[in-house]
């Protein structure tokens, strides 16, 4: 465990993906418990940073415009990235600490002239040792990633206790989400159903047509109401499962930004996901959630909580609707 005293000013490096800007939640709160009085600020990729936004631990995002630096002329991009770093440079931080573990990564939080540096040595040769002046944390393949996350983290002499992967969500968006609903009708069903359909590759999506199919399975035994998920250019999926529902009591959700997906997240008694990124905004809002697993173990990128459940098949098309009604019956009676 490494002592540091004096440590005022903290950059945390990760720029994605969605689900892992997640996870670090609970490693973002356990270093704020390790240094309540620091200044800390979280470099992220854009298209995530609501994420990092929604918990009270930060005190700054610094979201970077990595697809737009990768699609610009290599010159363009360079320029932008050198500026970045110089940034990071002139904010003179105590302590980076990188929880991605690329090259470029490294880079900055050598770049950056931070007194303290430490990162996550992945299993791969991009870690650069002459980067950092802490020793690094190997990355752990036999843990959950969240707690991967963590141990760099308790190095620094972070107490653990629980993990705590809670996100806050803006009261303005709490608003919207409400008048969402109220719109699409299920404002009043006695328990909300999400269903986020979507996911990175197709080989990890359970068919749209099988959850109208295992909404209607559970509308036929339980009062509730159905909000169907998805993310940008997946709206198929809801044209998809809307077009085999026979419950009318049902809502389709595309195109809302990060913040409002967690709110409407939020307002569900229980999220049946994809493993996806939004499959962990569940947890992280209080929502029990079951994942749909294949090609990913489960064991890394579970849902978190006590009350969130798994299912995993190799393909994904192996999943019966059977298996999932009986998982979500089962959620459903324990929660009430």
């Amino acid at each position: 465990m490494v002592t540091l005293s004096g440590v005022s000013s903290i950059l945390v490096i990760r720029y994605g993906r969605l689900g892992d800007v997640v996870l670090l939640i609970p490693a973002l709160r356990a270093l704020r418990r390790r240094f309540p009085m620091a200044h800390i600020s979280v470099l992220v990729d854009q298209r995530y940073a609501a994420v990092p936004e929604m918990c009270s631990a930060v005190d700054r995002v610094i979201a970077s415009d990595r697809i737009g630096m990768r699609d610009s002329p290599w010159w363009s991009g360079a320029l932008s990235a050198l500026r970045s770093a110089h940034e990071l440079r002139k904010a003179r931080y105590d302590l980076v600490i990188d929880f991605h573990g690329f090259r470029e990564t490294n880079l900055l939080a050598w770049y950056s002239r931070a007194p303290w540096r430490i990162g996550l040595e992945r299993n791969e040769p991009s870690y650069l040792p002459f980067c950092f002046n802490l020793d690094p944390v190997p990355e752990d393949q036999n843990l959950h990633v969240a707690d991967r996350f963590v141990s760099l983290v308790e190095t620094l002499g972070a107490r653990l206790g629980a993990r705590d992967i809670r996100l806050e969500v803006p009261s303005e968006n709490r608003i919207k989400a409400e008048r969402f609903l109220r719109e699409k009708g299920v404002d009043g069903c006695p328990r909300l159903i999400g269903m986020n359909l979507g996911a990175s590759a197709a080989d990890k999506m359970w068919p749209a047509a099988r959850f109208a199919a295992l909404a209607d399975k559970l509308a036929g035994r339980f009062d509730l109401g159905f909000l169907f998920l998805c993310g940008p250019g997946e709206e198929a999926l809801l044209r998809q499962a809307a077009s085999s529902l026979k419950t009318d009591r049902y809502a389709l959700a595309g195109q809302l930004g990060l913040k409002d997906l967690a709110a409407v997240i939020s307002r569900c008694h229980l999220l049946v996901s994809n493993d996806s990124g939004p499959m962990h905004f569940g947890p992280a809002l209080g929502v029990p959630t079951l994942g749909l697993f294949s090609l990913s173990d489960p064991l890394h990128y579970r849902p978190l909580g006590d009350r969130s459940r798994v299912v995993r098949r190799v393909p994904v098309g192996d999943i019966e609707v059977r298996e999932v009604y009986e998982r979500v019956s089962e959620m459903l009676n324990v929660s009430g």
